[in-house]
């Protein structure tokens, strides 16, 4: 049984990021909400092999009106919980309900220290609203700092020079940890103008005149056999590389979780996995 897994808590976002599928309307599933009995119904059926729940996968988790329950229910079954948000929708009440669900991890996407930057990849969104949100959530648990805030940067060619700078601003905001993260480019015509010119800081290089990953791929994966995703129509993907939900494992509203976990569908995909993984388009972005 699975020892992570991520929840599509809901399918539709309120920004428009240009290279996130569900931001750029590359994604074609109808904005829903996972519904509160699916979540029950996964996490009792896995929660003794469970250490982490991830409930986000594409969307902003916060659209759901059920999140703080989902939270608070993984949270009693000693389940360690991490929501990542771009954080537009936390004011007090927002920060006081997600101290008391007893969320773990909270990663807050900030990709810019000035408006100006932030705002050329979280279109639609204010970095005021970002750094406000950490002070709501860092008056609200106190000194107990039982919830873990974390910032995160996606770098960019337009933001690669703010690097330095939001590790000693996001410290100074009252995040706990700040992580550089490089960025998943889906739009192959666009590389040359969003990789970043550090080469530290991309998992792409030039091969003639294409691109590809730094990083060679394996006929080997992980992920496939520690946990899985659960999108918002409680179709089961293989991991959260499947964006559009292109290989449903089967789907939890007619089927035990355990049955797909270890179903035929999911058994001969790992195997094709590990025999040639390039045929997969879902792991081509994938760092493993």
């Amino acid at each position: 049984m699975p020892y992570f897994l991520s929840f599509e808590s809901f399918a539709g976002c309120n920004l428009m990021c240009p290279e996130c599928p569900m931001g750029n309307s590359q994604i074609k599933r109808e904005s829903r909400r996972l519904s509160m009995p699916f979540f029950k119904k996964v996490i009792d059926e896995t929660y003794r092999s469970l250490y982490c729940c991830m409930i986000y996968f594409q969307g902003e988790p916060f659209l759901n009106q059920n999140i703080f329950e989902m939270i608070h229910y993984a949270y009693k079954k000693n389940i360690y919980t991490i929501i990542s948000t771009n954080a537009q929708l936390i004011n007090k009440e927002i920060a006081k309900k997600i101290i008391e669900s007893g969320l773990n991890k909270i990663i807050i996407s900030i990709d810019g220290t000035d408006q100006q930057t932030y705002e050329k990849y979280r279109k639609g969104g204010s970095l005021q609203k970002a750094i406000d949100s950490i002070s709501y959530l860092n008056k609200e648990r106190g000194k107990s700092k039982k919830l873990l805030i974390e910032v995160q940067f996606i770098v960019f060619s337009h933001n690669e020079h703010q690097i330095d700078e939001i590790k000693k601003l996001g410290i100074m905001w009252g995040a706990d940890k700040v992580s550089i993260k490089t960025a998943q480019i889906y739009d192959f015509n666009k590389k040359e103008n969003l990789i970043p010119n550090n080469k530290k800081y991309s998992r792409y290089v030039k091969d003639g005149e294409n691109w590809r990953l730094k990083k060679k791929l394996h006929n080997r994966c992980l992920r496939i056999f520690g946990g899985a995703v659960i999108d918002a129509d409680g179709n089961v993907l293989p991991c959260c590389y499947d964006k559009s939900s292109t290989h449903i494992m089967g789907n939890i509203s007619n089927e035990n979780f355990k049955n797909i976990w270890i179903g035929e569908k999911f058994e001969e995909f790992r195997k094709q996995v590990f025999r040639n993984r390039k045929q997969f388009e879902i792991c081509q972005n994938c760092n493993e």
